[in-house]
């Protein structure tokens, strides 16, 4: 994806596909954005835990009112587990609950665990997490030092792939859906080849459009500035599978009706589905909602987003 500076005003807009350094948190990169581009609303597509590292996807300015609507992102990873290993929080950063001796784990046995992972499934999420329960996060209840369990929950896997073992080391790539935790596949093919595991290192390589060969990193930001990075909002919505319809002559507000025009050689969407909306030689306007079937199609305007040039 190039970049380029869109605008909502003055203001900078579009989307940032960063390299998140290991160390830092999220919210920590989110921080530094904002710091080098004042006065700038930024919003994340999905956080890293500190430890991590890899694609962190951001967006900026009027980009921001897109994220409610961007369809689930499929995610990409390559994970390094240490066998015989079991922490408070499921990997390196947690305090060690217990050792045991992985003995000489096989190839076949490893792979064959790997691949029962395929498809949604229930999964007991870590205790160190984000998700709230009786209204109070877990990492905050853990840190109380209470003993509670999280109900399993619905995680998606669409591949579990054994890269290399050596030792009681092993990496793997796995491709899943949104809110799945690489940490609890860790404890499970650990409690699976019964020794334990935690998860080592962690790397997000995709982010639904956003690739880990087209990341930036934030020494890449604080040289070039924020604009030279950008990544037009069509782009995005586009690569996400947005489907386009042309608008012509209008300045969008939002709730407002409209007509709007498709392709001839795409299919109309359904009604229900959001839209972009674009104009001329498809530049974004804003996102709409599809109320009526027949051609013009008749659309609720969402959001307005300004993208002040070609996409």
């Amino acid at each position: 994806m190039r970049g380029a500076l869109l605008s909502a005003g003055r203001a900078p807009a579009g989307f940032l596909n960063l390299l998140k350094p290991p160390g830092m948190t999220s919210h920590d990169v989110v921080a530094f954005v904002r710091r080098q581009v004042a006065g700038a609303k930024v919003g994340h597509l999905g956080t890293l835990d500190p430890g991590a590292a890899g694609v962190l996807p951001l967006a900026l300015g009027a980009a921001t009112r897109t994220l409610e609507f961007l369809p689930a992102a499929r995610k990409a990873y390559r994970a390094e587990l240490t066998f015989g290993v079991e922490t408070e929080t499921l990997d390196a950063a947690g305090r060690v609950l217990a050792r045991r001796d992985p003995g000489n784990l096989e190839v076949a046995d490893l792979e064959a665990a790997c691949a029962a992972w395929r498809g949604v499934v229930m999964q007991v999420p870590p205790r160190v997490s984000a998700i709230r329960q009786a209204g109070r996060r877990g990492y905050d209840r853990v840190r109380q030092g209470e003993d509670f369990e999280l109900p399993p929950r619905p995680a998606e896997y669409h591949s579990v792939r054994l890269v290399h073992l050596e030792g009681a080391v092993a990496l793997l790539d796995v491709e899943c859906g949104p809110g799945t935790y690489i940490r609890a596949l860790a404890r499970d093919l650990g409690q699976e080849l019964g020794c334990g595991a935690m998860l080592s290192f962690l790397l997000r390589t995709r982010s639904g459009p956003f690739l880990l060969e087209h990341a930036r990193t934030l020494e890449e930001l604080r040289a070039d500035g924020v604009p030279a990075h950008l990544i037009p909002v069509g782009q995005v919505l586009e690569a996400c599978g947005m489907p386009a319809l042309r608008v012509e002559g209008v300045e969008l507000g939002r709730g407002m009706e409209l007509l709007a025009w498709r392709d001839e050689e795409t299919h109309p969407p359904e009604p229900g589905t959001v839209v972009r909306l674009v104009e001329g030689e498809g530049r974004t306007l804003g996102l709409g909602r599809v109320l009526e079937e027949p051609a013009p199609l008749r659309v609720r305007v969402l959001r307005p987003v300004s993208e002040g040039g070609a996409p």
